[in-house]
């Protein structure tokens, strides 16, 4: 009887050490802003074996707050909180798995996890699953598992999930009738619920009159939601419609520099190509020849074809007929192309 209530007593005390749910987030908080020990109680609660801490450190990690950013050390801990049962950490793992840089990107390992948090009914995961298993991502394509994902996710009225049902209304796919109609409802009930690519597709339905009413306006009013959530696409459109004078906006060669250069720092390389044109004849920009070379090489790598004719003749007008281009001068302008506005 007196061990039942000594293990009683140490099992009470141990209940009492435990951190909560709001003091991990409190510690999280604490750590990101750089309290001293705050981090370190994190840790230390981890190796204790509380998941909440481990999900918390792998969030802060992949973030790069309170910590050095890395992939790895948010695999670790996010792998940590899975095996303790934090659904939420076996999606956050899939997730850096795919989306991670070459070296750590691993899709089988994505498709595993998300499988692993959609089987236990995480949306989400369901939905970036579906994905995967519509694109053929990690393995092998199976559009009727996918659909199967997609609309699980979506009668929990998952945004990203919602507008994949939306796209295969559109295309056709899956098994899905055709129906343009549906396929606008699905996909404005995912731009609403803030998936970037769902308002970047709404704009073009509301632009071309696809299953909608055109509308100008409400065309413009979801580009402008997409770019601010920094998809590249939405950016160099928006550019466009500055550029042109489209959608009933003025034409503003300056406010399209701008999203010029926000998408091409994003590596979008029509919004390369476009920004070295702008800088080359001083359009919403003041002339510089330099940056339009920088931009320019920028697109002619990733194989625009007018980027490289640019490229070309610039170092055509550089190089003495029958001399080598100088790879000093050529690495000095590829480092400094784009100088500060570089793409990170």
């Amino acid at each position: 009887m007196r061990r039942v209530l000594a293990l009683l007593a140490a099992l009470c005390a141990c209940a009492a050490l435990a951190a909560s749910e709001q003091e991990i987030a409190e510690l999280a908080k604490r750590a990101a802003e750089g309290t001293p020990g705050a981090r370190e109680r994190l840790e230390q609660l981890s190796r204790e074996g509380d998941a909440a801490a481990s999900h918390m450190l792998g969030m802060l990690a992949i973030a790069g707050r309170g910590m050095p950013r890395s992939e790895k050390r948010a695999i670790e801990y996010f792998h940590l909180g899975a095996l303790r049962g934090r659904v939420d950490s076996a999606h956050n793992l899939g997730v850096v798995f795919q989306r991670a840089p070459d070296g750590v990107r691993d899709l089988k390992a994505a498709r595993v996890w998300f499988r692993l948090a959609a089987e236990q009914g995480y949306a989400a995961s369901q939905a970036n699953l579906g994905e995967m298993l519509l694109e053929g991502a990690g393995g092998e394509r199976d559009e009727q598992a996918a659909r199967a994902w997609i609309e699980k996710a979506a009668a929990q009225g998952e945004a990203r999930a919602l507008y994949l049902l939306g796209l295969l209304h559109l295309e056709g796919r899956a098994g899905v009738e055709r129906n343009a109609e549906t396929a606008a409802k699905l996909i404005e009930r995912a731009a609403h619920g803030k998936d970037r690519e769902a308002q970047y597709r709404l704009a073009l339905l509301y632009g071309n009159g696809t299953g909608v009413e055109k509308d100008e306006q409400r065309a413009l009013k979801w580009l402008a939601e997409a770019a601010a959530q920094k998809l590249a696409d939405a950016e160099y459109l928006l550019a466009t419609v500055y550029d042109r004078g489209l959608y009933g906006v003025s034409k503003d060669e300056a406010t399209a520099a701008k999203w010029l250069r926000f998408a091409a720092r994003q590596g979008h390389v029509e919004a390369s190509y476009a920004l070295g044109l702008a800088y080359a004849e001083g359009r919403g920009v003041e002339k510089d020849a330099a940056q339009a070379y920088g931009w320019m090489l920028e697109a002619a790598r990733k194989g625009h074809p007018q980027a490289n004719a640019f490229v070309r003749r610039v170092l055509e007008k550089a190089t003495p007929i029958g001399a080598a281009p100088a790879p000093a001068a050529e690495a000095a302008t590829r480092e400094a192309a784009p100088g500060d506005e570089a793409p990170k």
